[in-house]
């Protein structure tokens, strides 16, 4: 997940993510220029040293570089993670032209990525196939006679991995870590979230009528006429209009105990008349008599609907969702209406990426870890996982360190808060144990075909979970995933190879720019275990108080800052950043970027270079954060992220934290009054 994207709902129930920003060495590109850094490690012709650093130190840092950079037309935003994303593209094509080229034998990794490769890039198959790979899921929603027509057919895609209606996963359980439990969650809208159905703005109205031209025009594509398409899609408006209204928002959702609730299926069974929670888990093989019945509310409307929408409206409601989850896997038509609605409109790009990195992101996805393992040998060299390795150690030392002296909180929760430290688990590039794919069957016939069989593998992975014990060694990502994570339910911290790549971590430079950058990025990861959401679950991963009740008080009264801080940041327009959303997420940045500094002074004492092209030690650190979230945006996509993105935009991330740290103003001289110093009654100090 890139930074400057929408999460994942399900997923973050689980993982704290956060949005890095490095990429794979290797392969040459047109894109080097833009990120081989000087002999120094810090590339000096992104700044313009016209802009005072006190005063904006994002554009100090980055000035130069926002200005030359236009974002391509096939991007919503650009931003150091695209310019490295381009290298591992070659990386990756290379290894799939490789696989494809071998035709080795059926049931090898290799034969699946080839085959799975070149499906994906045969266009003239998949124009001539047409509707052919959904005509039979089609058909079987044109013949519904009823509502268990419906809910069949639901059971069915669900089993698959689609989560269509509503969200199903099979995760830990949040109260007791050792065991795994299904949590049924909200779902059953198109748009990005609740909030896009029930704003009653000029431009949410507006939106929301591009939206059902949307729904019309891709029902017109499955044969639909104008008139019936056109109705269809306001009839499908006004159902998923119902489920909005009964989610919960975006900062709800944030709060884990909002997942938790633990039910019978006898119980909802009782209430829910027309959805049988015993058939669906049934269906799915699953033999439980309890599950997360995680929002009540959601499911309470849905059941309702069942019951009273009109049948011909659930058939559109199945279809529609059929061809959105699908359109990117079949022809150009239904390609490019897709890329129109969700990359033009909401997000402003203007062109669509070229095929190939397209199936490329797609077969990644579905073979992760038997392409992963190929990729670590190819760009993830030893000496590097070692490196990173005692980064880790040292950060955590600083966080010792900074914890057992806080002033604000008492011994008895700060006890706590050091045995959750020590038992954080670290996981660096690649896992121990590489995933087994034999029982995925990818045939050379079709892509989409090979992206169901690919969904269907993995949602019966984790349905396999129930019953087994916890494995500790899973991997939420793949190695040449750029991102990192920490889970609270695992207490871990873990950094693909991906992201353990020049120039955002280069072994062969200073201390000050590894730790501004890679530094920092393991700090945040460290101290979402104390955000307002990580801080929730103990050393053991479990949803429990920890905190007296006199420590929590003072954590919120500080955290408080921080929300109204970021709620002051203006992203575009008159639209402001929400800092109760993106709360987490700074947390994680203020106190990871305040860990690194302080772990970097230790390093200094056995090893200070001093000026390094005449800065000093820390104006590199401080320059090496700000450097590493420069990106530039188009106005939809920064609209979109501020709506429905836990992250805040990237200036307020280079900035944001600073402005906090007398730290960063002591190396750069500023003083209070100066834009890049809080005053010291808004200053945020956490940890």
């Amino acid at each position: 997940m890139d930074f400057e994207e929408a999460p994942v709902r399900i997923p973050t129930l689980l993982l704290t993510v956060i949005a890095l920003i490095a990429m794979t060495a290797g392969c040459q590109s047109a894109y080097e220029a833009e990120y081989v850094s000087n002999d120094s490690g810090l590339d000096r012709r992104n700044m313009d040293e016209t802009v005072a650093p006190c005063d904006d130190f994002y554009k100090y840092a980055n000035g130069a570089w926002l200005a030359r950079n236009e974002i391509p037309a096939d991007k919503s935003s650009w931003g150091i993670s695209d310019e490295m994303r381009e290298r591992n593209y070659l990386l990756m094509r290379d290894i799939l032209d490789e696989s494809a080229a071998a035709k080795a034998a059926a049931g090898t990794n290799k034969q699946k990525a080839g085959d799975f490769w070149q499906t994906g890039m045969d266009t003239e198959r998949i124009e001539g196939d047409g509707l052919k790979p959904i005509q039979a899921d089609l058909d079987r929603i044109a013949a519904a006679t009823s509502t268990e027509d419906v809910v069949a057919f639901v059971r069915d895609l669900q089993r698959e991995g689609s989560n269509l209606l509503f969200g199903m996963g099979i995760f830990q359980d949040l109260k007791n870590s050792e065991q795994y439990i299904a949590y049924a969650m909200q779902g059953g809208l198109g748009l990005p979230d609740r909030d896009y159905y029930t704003r009653d703005d000029e431009e949410s109205i507006e939106l929301r009528g591009k939206y059902t031209a949307h729904v019309s025009r891709m029902l017109q594509l499955l044969g639909d006429d104008a008139a019936a398409a056109d109705a269809s899609a306001q009839a499908i408006l006004e159902l998923e209009t119902r489920f909005a209204e009964a989610s919960l928002t975006n900062v709800e959702l944030r709060n884990p105990a909002n997942y938790y609730n633990i039910k019978t299926i006898s119980e909802v069974d009782q209430a829910a008349r027309n959805f049988s929670w015993r058939a669906f888990f049934d269906h799915l093989d699953l033999g439980i008599d309890t599950f997360s019945y995680a929002h009540p509310k959601f499911f309470t409307e849905m059941n309702e609907a069942l019951g009273d929408a009109p049948l011909v409206t659930w058939q559109a409601y199945l279809r529609w969702h059929l061809v959105d989850g699908y359109a990117p896997y079949l022809n150009d038509e239904l390609v490019n209406a897709d890329f129109d609605f969700f990359s033009r409109t909401l997000q402003g790009t203007e062109e669509m990426r070229p095929r190939w990195k397209r199936v490329i992101d797609v077969v990644s996805g579905g073979l992760g870890e038997a392409l992963g393992e190929v990729y670590v040998e190819r760009a993830f060299p030893p000496e590097t996982k070692a490196r990173a390795d005692e980064m880790i150690e040292n950060l955590r030392s600083a966080v010792r360190t900074r914890l057992q002296g806080l002033v604000w909180m008492t011994d008895e929760t700060k006890s706590k808060a050091l045995a959750k430290l020590e038992a954080f688990n670290s996981k660096i590039g690649y896992p121990d144990e590489w995933r087994d794919y034999s029982a995925l069957t990818i045939g050379s016939e079709s892509y989409l075909a090979n992206v169901r069989a690919a969904n269907t593998f993995e949602t019966r992975r984790n349905l396999n979970k129930i019953g087994q014990p916890i494995d500790r060694n899973e991997w939420g990502m793949a190695p040449q995933t750029i991102n990192a994570y920490y889970s609270p339910l695992m207490n871990e911290i873990v950094f693909p190879a991906a992201i353990m790549q020049p120039p955002f971590f280069d072994g062969k430079i200073d201390d000050a720019v590894n730790y501004g950058a890679m530094g920092g990025v393991i700090g945040h990861e460290f101290m979402h275990g104390f955000d307002d959401q990580g801080s929730r679950f103990d050393k053991d991963g479990n949803m429990q108080n920890w905190w007296s009740d006199e420590d929590r008080a003072k954590f919120e009264e500080r955290t408080a800052k921080l929300v109204a801080q970021y709620a002051g940041y203006v992203a575009v327009d008159e639209l402001h950043v929400n800092g109760e959303l993106t709360l987490g997420e700074n947390i994680g940045d203020l106190a990871g970027i305040t860990m690194s500094y302080y772990a970097l002074q230790e390093a200094l004492k056995k090893d200070n270079p001093g000026e390094i092209d005449g800065f000093t030690p820390e104006q590199r650190f401080f320059l090496s954060w700000a450097q590493a979230w420069r990106r530039n945006y188009r106005d939809e996509a920064i609209k979109l992220q501020v709506n429905t993105d836990p992250h805040s935009p990237s200036m307020f991330r280079g900035n944001g934290p600073l402005a906090n740290l007398p730290e960063f103003a002591e190396a750069w001289g500023c003083t209070e009054g100066d834009a890049m110093v809080r005053a010291s009654d808004l200053r945020a100090e956490i940890w």
